[in-house]
């Protein structure tokens, strides 16, 4: 009782920070911002909606036209409505018609001007507490040199901890996850950027204080919080990352959790990521409303359960063709290597140390690598069309398979220790 009465007030303290950290940013002037997204124009004329980092890999693609959207949303600034009232409307200039970034140049070039205008109200968009201040004096272009610098160092960071327990094969398996997002792609993403930052800040807290969050049933509220985080942040990109990567980091590290003890810490925790990301994102809807004096909840639940049908341009679609449309980003050369590198490392660790595998107790690890596949199924209109950006969700099941190894390293040592007498 006493965990359910802590996350309801976690909860709703998320639900009326949030609304408040985006009402303070909708009250700097945007002068500067449209100045510094002016700058950067052609890079996105140049580049187009969707250009590949690397030629021909489908997953290297860019996603400049949800960037223009989040560029245009933070940079308009026409209206005389309140600030709290702007915050849960999030609108931008839409003089072209599905068309972000021509939409965004016009405005910016007749920026003053009351024009056409459209409103993004079924997401939170707490990006915009971070992006609208780092446009008062960045560009989009030095926003993307920042990003790498920031990406490369927390990537580091999560591999020197590992390295510091001595956990050389967790750090392999890291690695391996991280190439399976392509990430050249990342940093000159805004879309891509924030789960991959929460979803790792996630990994890199449960590395550096399990023992913490074991303590008092923590890991509940900590999974709330990021289940809150991914709803308040992200678009409806990749989520299950955040979720995935440190709850697999969780059941490597317990080692001391029997199997019952993992399957159900495995799903209490998961009920609890999903009632935060749900009843976050469900509290914009109740505080946009009461704040615009419009429901937003109707056409939001609208769009969810399209996003959940089993429609696709029109047609009806197969939910399995959701699943493997992901699969089929690693149809090339880099899949093919990411796939055998993934394999090999397993196949070599498991044959070596054979004598210490237990199948059943790497049973929570195998949940976790069907995970994905089980949100393509359900979110099969979401996952088939933007498969492109979807896809990464599939690094959960990389770290899951290839954590294997280290859970029987982890399992060889304790063996050898027992043998000793230690």
């Amino acid at each position: 009782m006493r965990s359910v009465v802590r996350m309801s007030a976690i909860l709703l303290a998320g639900v009326i920070g949030g609304a408040f950290c985006l009402w303070a940013v909708y009250l700097i002037p945007v002068e500067n911002m449209q100045r510094n997204v002016e700058k950067s124009m052609d890079i996105f004329m140049e580049e187009g909606e969707n250009p590949f980092v690397l030629n021909g890999y489908k997953g290297s693609s860019l996603d400049n036209y949800t960037d223009a959207i989040m560029l245009g949303s933070a940079v308009y600034g026409e209206g005389d409505e309140p600030a709290a009232v702007r915050a849960m409307r999030v609108s931008r200039a839409s003089g072209a018609a599905d068309a972000p970034m021509e939409s965004l140049a016009m405005y910016l070039e007749s920026r003053g001007t009351e024009g056409e205008h459209t409103d993004y109200a079924r997401y939170w968009h707490g990006y915009l507490v971070f992006l609208k201040p780092l446009l008062c004096f960045l560009d989009y272009v030095q926003i993307r040199i920042l990003n790498g610098i920031l990406l490369i160092g927390m990537l580091s960071w999560i591999v020197l901890e590992f390295l510091k327990k001595k956990m050389w094969r967790g750090a392999a398996a890291y690695l391996l996850s991280v190439c399976s997002v392509f990430p050249m792609a990342i940093p000159f993403s805004l879309q891509f950027s924030t789960i991959f930052y929460i979803g790792n800040i996630a990994l890199l807290l449960v590395l550096k204080g399990n023992s913490i969050w074991k303590e008092k049933d923590r890991y509940l509220l900590f999974f709330e919080i990021v289940g809150m985080c991914t709803s308040y942040l992200d678009f409806l990109t990749y989520p299950l990352f955040t979720f995935g990567m440190p709850m697999v980091m969780c059941l490597t590290l317990n080692k001391e959790y029997s199997l019952k003890d993992k399957l159900c810490f495995f799903l209490k925790n998961g009920i609890a990521w999903g009632m935060g990301y749900t009843l976050m994102w469900a509290g914009k809807w109740l505080v946009g409303s009461l704040i615009t004096g419009e429901n937003l909840l109707s056409s939001a639940l609208g769009v969810v359960s399209f996003r959940m049908s089993g429609q696709a341009y029109d047609e009806s679609l197969n939910r399995i063709m959701a699943i493997l449309r992901n699969g089929y980003i690693y149809f090339n050369l880099a899949g093919v290597i990411l796939a055998a590198a993934v394999l090999i490392w397993i196949f070599v660790s498991v044959w070596k140390k054979r004598d210490a595998l237990n199948v059943a107790e790497l049973l929570p690890l195998g949940m976790a690598t069907c995970m994905p596949v089980l949100w393509y199924f359900v979110m099969a209109n979401h996952s088939y069309i933007h498969y492109w950006y979807t896809f990464r969700a599939l690094a959960v099941s990389v770290f899951a398979l290839a954590m294997i190894p280290e859970c029987i390293g982890s399992r060889t040592m304790e063996m050898k220790r027992a043998g000793k007498g230690i």
